[in-house]
């Protein structure tokens, strides 16, 4: 579907495109102009009978709501349907790696003052050791600098014996974690991927539905020459917040109960931090941020979505 999308996208220009040649007044071959003709006139033939497929512009806003919402939850459908594939297996390789990253994160405290540091349980010696050196480097290395040296020399290289201890314990550390991390990783996966296959496709005629109404994207005024069921730049913003909104909703009841059951039928082998990480809310916006960037960027190459520059780059806070 994807390569015949393409194509077609592809046809429509070549059969618009103005020909220009480098000399105006050089000769050209007339059986390859023959040729060439016959093709275009295939084309646009092919091109006339799309466009008379296409739905006539409704007479209102409740007609252009169906037919988005319809062109909405085909697309995701589409994306989403378990016997393609290849578009779920990518994002949760992707998924993969961002859990990975954020459970080190987590696990090393980025981010997290002392007082928080020293408020979480300490279920290994590496950890608490780990832990005693972060929250103390700022004193650690106020007393180095107080110290009286040789040259500055000596007291750099101080400095970074004090930066390569803190680096050894950090790793001895993310080592003994990193065992727990893979027990969990393919839970927290497998919940995952089956709320995308079987939970959210089930429900994504309901979910377009609630989005294009709340955003109300279907009331926005259609520019010249677009599809009526085109999204434009104008109204993205809008539909964003409404659609990663109704999404973060739909994933958190689609997959708590999931979660649990699989975390209490191991129960014993994670420790308490470990637990707390599957319920941070920095996991699921990971997830949010992960999944609906890919179906923006999937309705914009079905023709649905007109993304406005720098659309990637989202506002503080």
């Amino acid at each position: 579907m994807d390569i015949a999308t393409a194509a077609l996208r592809l046809r429509d220009e070549q059969v618009s495109a103005r020909v220009v040649y480098f000399e105006p007044e050089s000769a050209t071959n007339a059986e390859l102009d023959k040729i060439t003709e016959g093709v275009i006139a295939e084309l646009k033939a092919m091109r006339n009978v799309r466009e008379a497929q296409r739905p006539a512009a409704p007479q209102s806003h409740s007609d252009r709501e169906i037919d988005l919402i319809a062109v909405l939850r085909q697309r995701l459908e589409q994306v989403l349907d378990p016997r393609g594939g290849s578009f779920l297996r990518a994002k949760l390789d992707v998924l993969s790696r961002r859990v990975t990253t954020l459970f080190f994160e987590r696990a090393l405290g980025h981010g997290a003052s002392p007082e928080a540091l020293a408020a979480r349980p300490i279920t290994l010696p590496e950890q608490g050791l780990y832990y005693a050196v972060v929250r103390s480097r700022q004193t650690l290395e106020a007393d180095l600098k107080s110290l009286r040296y040789e040259s500055p020399s000596v007291l750099e290289r101080a400095l970074e014996n004090l930066a390569s201890v803190e680096r050894d314990l950090q790793l001895t550390y993310l080592s003994r974690k990193a065992p727990e991390l893979e027990q969990l990783l393919p839970l927290v996966l497998s919940v995952f991927g089956e709320f995308f296959r079987e939970t959210f496709r089930r429900n994504v005629g309901d979910f377009c539905w609630q989005v294009v109404r709340a955003s109300k994207v279907a009331r926005l005024p259609i520019e010249p020459g677009k599809a009526i069921y085109k999204i434009s730049p104008a109204g993205f913003a809008k539909f964003r917040e409404t659609f990663e909104r109704l999404f973060l909703e739909q994933l958190l009841l689609g997959v708590k109960e999931p979660l649990i059951a699989q975390i209490e039928a191991h129960q014993g082998r994670f420790a308490p931090g470990t637990l707390a990480f599957v319920a941070d809310p920095q996991v699921f916006s990971a997830v949010c941020a992960v999944m609906c960037d890919a179906f923006y960027d999937h309705l914009h190459s079905e023709g649905v979505l007109e993304l406005p520059v720098g659309w990637r780059v989202r506002e503080p806070g």
